[in-house]
């Protein structure tokens, strides 16, 4: 299998549904994009289990939320805005991350928060708390 650098990944929500239109977000950093999130362990040890080991079976997925940076955040941009403004109404948005090799994930997610940066000495930017729900698949 052929390696390489992962830059070009895009990072897109739908801004249109009707039709479906899908708008990169612009100025995106590293990301991780949780293809399976991690399960519940649930203890069922009983006072009959056996030896002093805990029994354990797995219940639901739980996807953790996913942290877009964004360099150059430009609040008058018509996506960066359009971030915080589904923060602000609580909207559920999807999703569709498209990795370098061409590879397409969707999820719907809610905008958890809109944090920006301010740093002396570099560069205007933000930080997008994005919560999926249900799963992460991939596109057809």
């Amino acid at each position: 299998m052929a390696k390489m650098a992962a830059k070009g990944a895009i990072f897109a929500y739908e801004s249109s549904t009707s039709p479906s239109v899908f708008s990169t977000i612009p100025g995106v950093g590293d990301f991780d994009l949780p293809l399976v999130g991690e399960r519940d362990e649930i203890d069922v040890t009983s006072h009959d289990s056996s030896g002093d080991y805990e029994e354990t079976v797995l219940g639901v997925i739980r996807t953790p939320s996913i942290t877009v940076p964004i360099n150059g955040w430009d609040g008058t941009n018509t996506h960066h805005a359009a971030m915080v403004t589904r923060a602000q109404a609580n909207t559920l948005t999807n999703f569709k991350v498209t990795t370098k090799d061409t590879k397409a994930y969707t999820f719907a997610g809610y905008i958890k928060g809109v944090t920006i940066g301010n740093p002396v000495n570099g560069a205007l930017s933000a930080t997008l708390t994005v919560k999926p729900t249900g799963a992460i698949t991939p596109a057809a």
